[in-house]
């Protein structure tokens, strides 16, 4: 009997914990982006740094990494404006752009030059 309480302890507190981490980040990005990160011959770079920060203000910036086939992907909070884009690598070109976001998801590919 104390071995279930304890395990319905611990269940109870892992979906609390995670409930509120999801209901959090839902309320906050709404808008996915999507994109691949390659270089000149179209390989995929793997754990390549995407820094969007909103245009007008240093509060909104968010950050994702790409995966060992140069994808990623990252919820931003607002539609509809400009976000400066920096792409980083070790041994690569930062690159450093901005992009129109539209309603809805957007997918958003760059490549990198050595």
């Amino acid at each position: 009997m104390k071995n279930r309480r304890i395990f319905l302890l611990i269940l109870g507190s892992f979906l609390f914990v995670n409930l509120f981490h999801f209901n959090t980040a839902a309320a906050t990005a709404k808008y996915l982006i999507s994109g691949k990160i390659t270089d000149l011959n179209l390989r995929p770079i793997d754990g390549a740094k995407i820094v969007f920060e909103l245009e007008g203000g240093l509060n909104s910036i968010q950050v994702a990494k790409t995966n060992n086939r140069g994808n990623y992907s990252i919820y931003l909070p607002v539609t509809n404006k400009v976000y400066w884009v920096t792409i980083g690598k070790e041994k690569y070109k930062t690159y450093r752009g901005k992009i129109q976001l539209k309603d809805g998801s957007d997918n958003f590919n760059f490549i990198l030059h050595k």
